[in-house]
């Protein structure tokens, strides 16, 4: 319990801060959403690309255990269509809304959260574990969901319209630049990582900043329904789930695995909401599910530690 408190109060809380600053802003009227839009478009043009490449040029690909990321991936998979469905049938939300809904079911703020609190409790060898869910969660769930959102927008376009779409968005290309030299092996000017470091830095505070001048114009109470819902899968439903797929595993590495089913307790991470605000979607319930799990998951992650 100690630790889940100092793990709050350094790095959690000083993180979201900066989202409490965007909401006190927006709320001033500093801000409005239209502001919020343009940061957040400088974060997914601009500074997202660059963290994104060197968070997946970090993972040593060949050394994965990929039977452990492939039950990580099918409790996402299976989160996300029960949510979304979910979602879609008692609240009567937009396609798009529901999809980014049930996505930010599974989706961990693996980062500012859990790699503080792993690395303590497991020691460096959690990180490793950790590493290869940030690169899952990075190429194959968010770019998979880029690649839907593409699509979805695009809907009355050709499909060489949609292909240029995405060979137009700069997250998927740094997606794909970053597995290419990461594969190849290639080694690249050491200039490449100061400004995908420097660069990439930008990215969380830019967009939790977004997340808070968002948030003004929404009402905390009383709870919002489809937030509250998606909270309760989060990090009750998904570490569960997660325990349930890894104990008929086999034997594994039980580092490994105790990393994966805390990562699985962690709040909501940040990137469908970023998503949400770059393709027009309703925003207002998926930032509230990123709000309403990391309270929750201080409870949750107290018991589990």
């Amino acid at each position: 319990m100690q630790l889940v408190i100092q793990t709050f109060l350094n790095p959690v809380f000083p993180v979201f801060a900066v989202m409490l600053i965007g909401l006190v802003m927006g709320r001033r009227g500093f801000f409005d959403i239209e502001a919020a839009r343009a940061v957040n478009k400088f974060v997914f043009y601009v500074v997202l690309p660059p963290l994104i490449f060197s968070l997946i040029l970090a993972v040593p690909v060949r050394e994965l255990n990929y039977r452990l990321v492939s039950f990580y991936l099918l409790s996402e998979v299976v989160l996300f269509i029960v949510s979304g469905l979910l979602i879609r049938r008692l609240f009567r939300r937009s396609v798009a809304e529901s999809a980014l809904l049930g996505m930010a079911s599974g989706f961990v703020n693996h980062v500012f959260f859990i790699m503080p609190i792993v690395s303590v409790l497991y020691g460096k060898e959690a990180l490793g574990a950790l590493s290869a869910l940030i690169f899952l969660d990075t190429v194959v769930v968010f770019g998979g969901m880029i690649v839907c959102m593409e699509i979805v927008s695009n809907r009355k376009g050709s499909a060489a319209a949609v292909l240029l779409s995405f060979l137009r968005n700069p997250v998927l290309a740094a997606m794909m630049l970053g597995l290419a030299v990461n594969i190849l092996g290639i080694q690249l000017h050491e200039g490449v990582a100061t400004f995908t470091s420097f660069a990439g830095k930008a990215a969380p505070p830019a967009s939790l900043f977004a997340l808070g001048v968002t948030l003004a114009g929404s009402r905390f109470f009383p709870l919002d329904g489809p937030a509250s819902i998606i909270t309760l899968i989060k990090i009750i439903a998904h570490p569960l789930l997660v325990m349930c797929l890894l104990a008929g595993a086999g034997d594994m590495n039980p580092i490994w695995t105790s990393t994966v089913q805390y990562t699985a307790a962690g709040p909501c991470g940040a990137m469908p909401f970023v998503l949400a605000l770059q393709y027009k979607v309703r925003p207002d319930s998926i930032g509230l599910a990123i709000v309403y799990s990391t309270v929750a998951s201080l409870v949750t992650l107290s018991i589990i530690a």
